[in-house]
């Protein structure tokens, strides 16, 4: 199949960007505003299959419908008529920038980043399991790092073709008990064993590898598929720190729980590894102690961080330890929510003969604002939980569009919200316990605004 120099609607195919397992992307160019895009073809033995294609259009239009920024946009999908055969395409938007597997050839990244850039993941992965949407298929090559927004960083999730729908529409089968679909080396042991029993803590899974990847500069389990597919089954994994001793042990952590051969014993949803990444100090202590409990109750799959009597990592010695693949820096803990002061006055002390008698009319208490409810429901309750998670995995001060996250989270917003643009943003309060956040919503149109505080995680 070569498409170099045909139509596809109003645009010309220039030339192929590569291929992978289920199909070809092209470069194509539009013939009057050229506007690049690009356009992944199902190879032809894909094509021929009804199921394959009926799984990759509503697959497609399920990406499409989760509008997250940190996901690729899909513009327009469907079928070339040729004479040698009916092909089926998605076109997406084109990208500048370098994959994360070409990332780490050239040189790795640094903590900072790697937060900067899982944080990303995950804030995307949020919003595609809150749609069903599993990705089934993360590794580095899946990632792509863009220069946008003045982010040398901004991550672009890519190629759903093997996402799996966790339910799937109307004459589409679910994946066959026995088939095994994915990349060796980033499969969670359900994954290999081919049973069917996939969820979301898949992708958990997955994204431990990469992180496994990204701080020691090698695979969990190199070798060939065999041995990638053994290793993920039945071998423990090898610590992070074992390989790379410059990896700190709350990161080394955070891995390992990601990469737990039990479903039941990672982190449960890409909000956790969120939560987890925004403090890894607190959530080695309490992966620490589950680990030693589930040990005590003999329940397996578990690695467990081990520490000196005195509580501390153990020490490595770097001269007895083989060449690093990755140098780390040390890490730079995020720079402290600058508020301002209002500990100091000025405040007027009134004498107890000029306090108001029991007997005095007080004035009537104001009415709810309708809008000021609305915000309020929308971070409070239980049915609107989706909103505040979606906008607790993105970073602190930054502003989001609240028609945005409602269509991210998969909630309704209320019609007595305030019209207009309307943004919000979520704060670490500086004067409470660092689970407690404040979320502010701010309507341009006329400056309104409101701000309340909510649990920032159930720990």
């Amino acid at each position: 199949m070569n498409l170099v120099g045909q139509r596809i609607g109003s645009y010309v195919v220039e030339r192929e960007l590569g291929a992978g397992g289920t199909g070809t992307v092209y470069l194509c160019k539009h013939t009057l505003i050229e506007r690049d895009v690009a356009v992944k073809v199902l190879h032809d033995d894909q094509a021929r299959d009804p199921d394959q294609v009926a799984r990759f259009f509503q697959e497609a239009k399920a990406a499409a419908e989760i509008g997250h920024p940190n996901i690729i946009v899909i513009i327009d999908f469907g079928t070339l008529h040729q004479a040698d055969g009916d092909r089926s395409y998605l076109m997406m938007e084109c990208l500048e920038g370098m994959s994360l597997d070409k990332r780490l050839r050239k040189g790795g990244l640094q903590l900072a980043e790697i937060r900067h850039v899982l944080a990303q993941i995950c804030s995307a992965l949020t919003a595609s399991h809150a749609k069903g949407i599993i990705h089934r298929d993360l590794k580095p090559p899946n990632v792509f790092l863009c220069d946008r927004s003045f982010d040398p960083l901004f991550v672009k999730v890519l190629d759903f073709g093997i996402a799996k729908l966790t339910t799937p529409a109307p004459g589409v089968r679910k994946t066959q008990f026995g088939i095994v679909i994915g990349t060796p080396a980033y499969m969670s042991p359900e994954q290999c064993e081919g049973k069917g029993a996939i969820d979301h803590r898949t992708d958990i899974y997955s994204l431990g590898c990469m992180l496994y990847e990204m701080l020691t500069g090698t695979l969990p389990y190199p070798g060939e598929v065999a041995d990638m597919l053994r290793g993920h089954l039945y071998q423990p994994v090898e610590p992070p720190r074992a390989r790379n001793p410059s990896v700190p042990p709350e990161w080394e952590a955070l891995c390992l729980h990601m990469m737990q051969k039990e479903k039941s014993a990672r982190l449960q949803s890409m909000v956790d590894v969120a939560h987890a990444l925004e403090d890894l100090r607190a959530h080695a202590d309490a992966f620490e102690a589950t680990s030693a409990a589930r040990a005590m109750s003999g329940h397996s799959g578990h690695t467990a961080i081990l520490r000196s009597d005195d509580g501390a990592a153990p020490a490595s010695d770097a001269a007895a330890q083989p060449t690093l693949h990755v140098a780390m820096p040390a890490d730079v803990p995020p720079a402290p929510v600058v508020m301002p002061d209002i500990s100091s006055g000025p405040f007027v002390a009134v004498p107890p003969a000029q306090w108001p008698a029991a007997s005095d009319q007080l004035p009537a208490p104001s009415p709810p604002d309708p809008a000021t409810t609305a915000c309020t429901a929308l971070v409070t309750d239980p049915h609107n939980a989706a909103f505040l998670a979606t906008l607790l995995v993105r970073p602190p001060g930054r502003w989001s569009a609240v028609a945005e996250l409602c269509t991210t989270s998969g909630c309704a917003p209320s019609p007595t919200l305030p019209r207009g643009p309307l943004f919000v943003t979520w704060l670490d309060h500086p004067y409470l316990d660092p689970s407690v956040c404040a979320v502010v919503f701010l309507a341009l149109r006329d400056g309104w605004s409101t701000s309340l505080l909510c649990a920032r995680r159930r720990l």
